[in-house]
């Protein structure tokens, strides 16, 4: 009997393994963007960062984790993919912390009024079949109103995607790895520019949020209490003219103070940070590459000022990031312009 319960409990594994395998083979839309940067994330040495940025693409398009590191010495690795639901940041808190414990949480409060459709698949297809995950799917589908079959879609995502068996391309197989801590250099990224200037930043008009939101934003402060999790919430300084998700951000930002967490708003602080409208932003919710430098540089030595982050330049254990930043420059350098080179020092004169 206990062979043939070992035999049966192997199997299952096998196959388990298998179907897995196949079903990441096969999940996602060919994009494999934000499955190398979840992968690299949970593959970063245990309690190497300090911090872990949160948030949908409005945050790795911002952030660029080798420029950080490069001028202050920091380590903030964005957890961070397309359409990622602000209230799937409880989730993402509890399983990073299982090897990250002693980082600040910060969390991009900036698409607080995003739709929860199949597009947050790109948040959920690659992150790794953990417990957690399926409270996060479960927990999501309830607020996106998702029917049963369509559920069935978020926990077998081989199910919406088994066509693609034409689609296939070698990376598929062996998806690269992010060998640059999270950061973008995509084309867009690189080349697009867009005036997006007429945002709005009204910080005294007030819409309220649906009642799920608010539900949702009060389990992630009693999470965040409950289990002492250092945390900041921020706003990346996008320029919206929709004058309701002003009034949902302000609504937001009011209970996170009012419970007495750390907000950063960056939408009112965007001309201090240098950002141009008219030259930084490849649409209105996304920064390219110089406006990106700008907000990085900026943030990061607000982190490295503010909660005491050691410049671990130097330092041997912490040589990937070296490296990271010195391929992911030769990445960009091609695109930068001389203001960037103002703002930033290039790897090879430090």
């Amino acid at each position: 009997m206990k062979k043939k319960i070992i035999k049966g409990i192997a199997f299952l594994l096998v196959f388990a393994t298998c179907f897995f395998t196949v079903q990441a083979i096969f999940s996602g839309d060919g994009d494999d963007r934000d499955y190398r940067r979840i992968k690299s994330f949970f593959e970063q040495e245990e309690n190497s960062l300090d911090a872990v940025f949160l948030g949908s693409s409005a945050t790795y398009t911002f952030w660029q984790a080798p420029v950080a590191w490069n001028e202050y010495g920091i380590t903030v690795f964005p957890l961070s993919n397309v359409k990622q639901p602000l209230l799937a940041a409880k989730f993402m808190i509890d399983d990073a912390r299982k090897k990250q414990p002693d980082a600040l949480y910060i969390v991009n409060i900036a698409t607080v009024t995003e739709e929860y459709n199949f597009r947050i698949h790109r948040s959920i297809d690659g992150y790794p079949n953990t417990i957690n995950k399926f409270k996060m799917i479960d927990y999501l589908c309830d607020l996106g109103d998702f029917s049963l079959s369509e559920r069935m879609e978020f926990y077998f995502p081989i199910i919406r995607f088994h066509s693609r068996w034409g689609e296939l391309v070698p990376s598929d197989f062996n998806t690269p790895d992010d060998k640059h801590k999270g950061a973008v250099s995509n084309s867009l990224f690189m080349k697009g520019v867009e005036d997006v200037s007429g945002g709005i930043k009204d910080t005294d008009y007030y819409e309220p949020v649906s009642d799920q939101m608010a539900e949702g934003i009060t389990d992630l402060m009693d999470y965040c209490e409950e289990e002492k999790v250092r945390v900041l919430f921020v706003v990346t300084p996008q320029e919206i003219t929709d004058k309701t998700r002003i009034g949902n951000l302000n609504t937001v930002i009011k209970m996170l103070e009012d419970r007495n967490f750390d907000v950063l708003n960056l939408m009112v602080d965007s001309e201090k940070i240098g950002l141009d409208p008219t030259k930084d932003y490849f649409n209105s919710t996304h920064t390219n590459i110089h406006g990106s430098i700008k907000f990085t540089d900026y943030f990061a030595r607000y982190l490295a000022e503010n909660y005491g982050f050691e410049d671990k330049r130097g330092n041997e254990s912490f040589s990937d990031w070296d490296v990271a930043s010195e391929d992911y420059y030769k990445t960009i350098s091609k695109f930068m312009t001389d203001k960037d080179y103002e703002i930033i020092t290039k790897p090879e004169k430090k």
